[in-house]
């Protein structure tokens, strides 16, 4: 029987248990099955060109109704991750697009910012070195002889699916070997979100690296050298994180760089955050014209912020108004907040505002209030994580409110630098030289050299800045030459 004739090819028991989670996630959904498949071929776990099993025995396995696998394997038909073939050879087959069609990596890495790249890296990072550490002081001399096997199959591996096989298995079988099924889990998960682009466009060269870090590891691991072994670790995201970056943006190179260009360039950007400050006016102006505010008249609010998220989509991700503590007459704390979901509507923000609780969100106290209290004018703050909110990179641009002298609050949005980055770059490419844009502290908001990231402290006093300050702007925002 050859592989195309098993009824079961493609999908082995571990790979249906990395689709399906962990057990405890809520699974059944078209939605969820098809993004859980999709995820096991971009992780290799099913390769180019395999057929899956009949969709009889395929939801069997899988543990779900066949009307939910027909509409999960519809939606991955129009993703291009499987395609159907009708006859006696026919069937459901898997289709890796970037292996079939080089064409579509451009898109693929468009999808990325260097920003979500640099988080990725940082959590792979913290759970493949302790998976390292771990597996150094737990593995049994039997899983390190399975590892050296695994790395030997990844040296033979030609393809990019057989490669993402081999090293999607090697990663299973060291977090196996530290003896924690939820490190696997983690790890399995992150490496799914970029395990198509990986093993792409590896030279020989990168090939053989890439084997002889994992070989590195095994040994340390065989050795319980936990610190060698954790080294190896990071080495290995590190060039992954590298390759990807690679892939996806090339440094700028050649050029004329001049204080005039690069003040251009900071001009532009301001000019970004000036249409958010001016969106934001007519929200600061129906907030400062409630009389008496209370929580019900400043529900009065919502249609200008829904407005201004309907309106700036393409760069912000919440807006709302905050109130300044004690204007309310029934409430001290106040905050008419609303964020667009992944669907596009908006939901308001639920935070805690009682101060005697553990987790009272302190607004009062956070940059993007208290400049804008102080200063009375309008202000860029961040970037940092908004865990209150979206959780994601952020920045903030805030507007101070007031009646006459008295300070009612602020209106302010979220900006994700993300989405910033995808906007400024291309401005940063044109000045021809590696660049980076920071704040006023040195931290790195968006850079034209792969290696200078999102969140990156950089020695403004050691560098020659050129600064955007000034009663115009309002931004406090760097621009500055990398050296080397």
């Amino acid at each position: 029987m050859t592989a195309a004739d098993s009824p079961g090819v493609g999908l082995t028991t571990a790979a249906a248990r990395v689709i399906m989670g962990s057990g405890t996630e809520p699974v059944g959904r078209a939605d969820q099955i098809a993004h859980r498949l999709g995820r096991a071929i971009r992780l290799g776990l099913i390769l180019d060109g395999e057929r899956l099993p009949s969709e009889i025995q395929l939801a069997e396995q899988l543990g779900i109704a066949n009307v939910t696998l027909r509409e999960a394997l519809a939606t991955l038909r129009e993703q291009g991750l499987v395609l159907t073939r009708r006859g006696r050879a026919g069937g459901t087959f898997v289709r890796a697009p970037l292996d079939a069609d080089p064409g579509a990596l451009p898109a693929r890495v468009a999808a990325l910012s260097t920003q979500h790249i640099r988080e990725l890296a940082d959590h792979r990072t913290a759970i493949a070195t302790t998976v390292a550490d771990l597996a150094a002081q737990r593995s049994l001399p039997d899983e390190v002889d399975d590892l050296l096997r695994q790395v030997e199959r990844l040296r033979a591996a030609r393809t990019p699916s057989e490669r993402r096989r081999a090293d999607t298995q090697f990663t299973i079988l060291l977090a196996s070997a530290a003896q924690s099924s939820r490190l696997t889990t983690e790890a399995i998960r992150l490496l799914a979100e970029i395990g198509d682009l990986l093993w792409l466009r590896l030279s020989p060269a990168e090939h053989d690296a890439a084997v002889r870090v994992r070989f590195r590891l095994v040994d340390a691991v065989g050795k319980r050298q936990r610190a060698r072994a954790r080294e190896a670790a990071e080495h290995l995201v590190a060039a992954d994180t590298r390759r990807l970056l690679a892939l996806g943006q090339d440094d700028a190179s050649g050029g004329r760089w001049s204080v005039r260009a690069g003040r251009e360039v900071l001009a532009t950007v301001s000019a970004e955050f000036e249409r958010i400050i001016a969106a934001l006016r007519p929200l600061a102006d129906r907030f400062a014209a409630i009389e008496a505010p209370n929580r019900e008249r400043l529900a009065a609010l919502r249609e200008p912020i829904f407005h201004i998220l309907a309106e700036n989509r393409d760069l912000v991700a919440g807006a709302g108004a905050i109130v300044a503590p004690g204007l309310l007459t029934d409430a001290d704390h106040w905050l008419e907040w609303w964020w667009t979901r992944p669907s596009g509507t908006p939901e308001a923000l639920r935070v805690n505002l009682d101060p005697t609780a553990p987790d009272f969100f302190e607004y009062p106290a956070a940059e993007w209030y208290r400049t804008p209290e102080r200063t009375l004018a309008g202000h860029v703050a961040g970037p940092y994580v908004d865990y209150a909110c979206t959780t994601e990179y952020a920045t903030t641009v805030a507007l101070a409110v007031r009646a006459g002298e008295r300070f009612l609050g602020i209106v302010a949005a979220d900006v994700p630098v993300s989405r910033l980055e995808r906007r400024v770059l291309p401005a940063l490419r044109e000045l021809g030289r590696p660049v980076a844009l920071t704040n006023a502290a040195g931290r790195v908001i968006a850079s034209s050299r792969a290696d200078c990231l999102p969140g990156q402290l950089l020695p403004l006093d050691e560098l020659t800045p050129i600064a955007l300050r000034g009663p115009d702007s309002v931004l406090d925002w760097c621009l500055v030459e990398l050296p080397g």
